[in-house]
């Protein structure tokens, strides 16, 4: 297979409503849409850049314009040799990395006739996903959170802002509101140092909280570490794991005990398989996560937690916020996420 042509396509779209966590709050989600041809075969990806990986639209456009120049004529069989070429090209850029890389393996799967997830793996047919109740005060995060579970969710996730007072009584009406049927989740986003984050997980312990997701700075793998052995909530390590190599580290120092992958931050599927497989090795189920994406790169993460069975939770619900997505295709029943049965992606998209 040979790289015909590479074609990229920014776009701002909106969202339905701002968005908030501890870190930043936007209502626009910036998305880079990218058009590969393969032999004939087209195939779509996207990425969705962040500062956790320190990236931009802009330097996205650029790193895109540097490997699309590289990769016209560049001869493949497997997806990893097409990530292993862009690491020769340009080093970090992942999300960058993403776009073209859920281009290929959209590529792969429509060339062979097959949704992606089966040609990964199938290990199952569909999978709950969380809906994102974003930072803001506790009854309008508890209203919030029953208006989601009206629309079909089943699982939660709460963002904290980093005080324990105010998290416990986010946590407390979330909790009262839903009642004990719903799956809840909090996400501090780095937002805690060690003993206040152990304050709240053991004063929010009775609550029922699956995970703790990246209560700590992502450099402080230390006070991790310390946490993941006093937390009585399980400790999910997210923006502390950006790379494969991340999740060795994390893994054999036993900072977590569960690990959020993101196509976003890793450079796509093939990097995000190898950090899973890591995660295995190391006893560490994982979630796969999104940014604000649209939900063509939502199906990619998608179709990777379906092939995977270290893949335990999935947080695959940014599209629902969006006001206008130029992609289409996924399904959505009884809290659960599910592809469109076509091959590869098995997305349409319309710019």
């Amino acid at each position: 297979m040979n790289v015909e042509r590479i074609e990229w396509y920014p776009r701002d779209l909106p969202r339905k409503e701002r968005f908030a966590t501890y870190r930043h709050a936007s209502g626009v989600a910036q998305v880079v849409f990218v058009r590969l041809d393969v032999d004939g075969t087209e195939g779509w990806g996207a990425t969705s850049p962040s500062d956790v990986t320190k990236e931009s639209k802009d330097t996205v456009i650029q790193a895109l314009e540097k490997m699309a120049a590289e990769l016209r004529g560049f001869a493949f069989e497997r997806g990893r040799d097409v990530a292993d070429k862009m690491d020769a090209i340009l080093p970090g850029n992942p999300a960058a990395k993403a776009a073209i890389d859920l281009a290929v393996f959209d590529v792969l799967g429509r060339s062979r006739g097959l949704p992606l997830y089966r040609m990964l793996g199938e290990a199952r047919e569909a999978i709950l996903t969380d809906r994102t109740v974003g930072l803001m005060d506790a009854p309008a995060a508890a209203d919030r959170a029953k208006a989601f579970v009206r629309e079909g969710f089943r699982a939660i996730k709460l963002k904290l802002g980093g005080r324990v007072d105010e998290d416990l009584e986010r946590v407390t009406k979330l909790r009262t509101a839903l009642g004990n049927h719903i799956l809840v989740r909090v996400d501090a986003n780095q937002a805690y140092r060690y003993r206040a984050a152990l304050r709240f997980a053991r004063q929010a312990y009775p609550q029922v909280l699956e995970f703790f997701e990246q209560p700590l700075p992502a450099d402080d793998l230390e006070g991790m570490r310390s946490l993941t052995e006093t937390s009585p909530i399980p400790v999910m390590a997210d923006e502390s794991v950006v790379s494969p190599q991340d999740a060795a580290k994390v893994g054999w120092s036993k900072c977590a005990r569960l690990v959020n992958l993101k196509l976003m931050k890793t450079g796509g599927i093939s990097r995000t398989l190898e950090a899973n497989a890591i995660c295995e090795s190391a006893g560490m189920p994982t979630m796969v996560g999104c940014n604000a994406e649209s939900s063509l790169s939502i199906a990619a993460a998608l179709h990777v937690a379906l092939a995977q069975r270290n893949v335990r939770f999935a947080d695959l619900d940014s599209h629902f916020n969006l006001a206008e997505d130029p992609a289409s295709g996924l399904q959505f029943e009884d809290g659960y996420l599910k592809p469109s049965g076509k091959s590869g992606l098995g997305m349409d998209v319309r710019l």
